[in-house]
């Protein structure tokens, strides 16, 4: 995330310039630590504290407050890093004399000089596809229609980053998905909930992609695996089943599994194996059923030609309170 402002600064600042991850933060207070990513950076001899947002920036005011308290716990000179920034808050850091860089190599460094490019005004890109992270942010949501959740609890149930979820949230809600309001304990945590059926499902159905990274065939079933595509379909339908059986199974949950890959194509012919998806996400996350989720099956069944499919897994979704056909 850092090497485009550390090649940049390297180049036309100090060729001897160091940043790493900052792992001397037990005297931060807790707040400090969930809204911020911290590195060292060493340049032209001085020594700085590189400080990223896990969320969005805060106001000025609140900027200068936790940037005096970051000062005080380091004795060090403190320098934020934006990946984007638009003339207005440009300005207000400049003004406020607050040291910035900018991923595209604007900075203002008081301490050192100043570097200034000129930006249009910046304009978020438009989602166009989830991340697998957003995928699962998404389904999240789809599962849990009445959840409200800020950043850090979200990052907690699904075991992911705060910055990882921080990003899912924001796709999400950059895609017209989710709303938020501001509030918790603090006062400035966003609290999001995502908008109510069916839009839900019909506006972020063009965002989702097939949960299927590659498939392989084994002599055995994955244990833990769970029955997917065209075998759960046929168990929820009328069409008929497939003459092998088909499962589902994390890619890193694979990676744990003693299983035996076949690879040759005649013996997969000839042979009535197992066929194994192996998904970017584990299946199970959303299902308890012993087989995948409805809409993670959707995902995978989306882009089939074959009418029989199509009607068969549109009389599948027909029964839940978030699809409409």
């Amino acid at each position: 995330m850092l090497k485009t402002v550390e090649l940049y600064l390297k180049e036309n600042i100090d060729e001897q310039l160091k940043i790493k991850p900052r792992l001397k933060n037990n005297k931060f207070p807790i707040f400090l630590k969930e809204n911020y990513n911290f590195y060292d950076m060493t340049i032209l001899g001085t020594r700085c504290v590189l400080v990223d947002a896990v969320d969005e920036m805060p106001s000025i005011d609140q900027l200068q407050k936790h940037i005096k308290q970051i000062k005080n716990l380091t004795s060090r000179q403190i320098v934020m890093y934006y990946k984007e920034i638009t003339r207005y808050r440009r300005k207000s850091l400049i003004e406020n004399r607050i040291a910035f860089v900018v991923e595209d190599g604007q900075m203002y460094l008081p301490f050192l000089g100043l570097d200034l490019k000129k930006t249009q005004e910046h304009v978020e890109e438009k989602v166009k596809r989830f991340t697998t992270p957003a995928q699962i942010a998404y389904l999240y949501f789809l599962y849990h229609k009445e959840e409200v959740v800020n950043t850090t609890d979200f990052a907690n149930k699904l075991g992911f980053s705060i910055m990882t979820a921080s990003r899912a949230l924001n796709d999400l809600y950059r895609a017209n998905l989710v709303t938020y309001a501001v509030g918790g304990k603090t006062g400035r945590s966003k609290e999001y909930k995502r908008i109510p059926d069916p839009d839900y499902f019909l506006k972020g159905r063009v965002y989702i992609k097939t949960p299927v990274r590659k498939i392989i065939y084994s002599k055995t079933r994955p244990l833990g695996a769970l029955t997917a595509g065209i075998e759960t379909l046929a168990e929820l339908s009328m069409i008929n089943p497939p003459d092998h059986p088909i499962m589902a199974i994390g890619k890193n949950k694979l990676d744990k599994e003693q299983i035996e890959v076949v690879k040759n194509r005649d013996i997969i012919k000839d042979s009535k194996l197992v066929e194994v998806e192996v998904w970017d996400y584990d299946p199970g996350l959303f299902s308890n059923n012993g087989h995948v989720d409805l809409l993670s099956l959707y995902a995978s069944l989306k882009e089939e030609t074959d009418e029989r499919i199509e009607q068969a897994l549109e009389e599948v979704l027909q029964g839940e309170s978030w699809y409409t056909g």
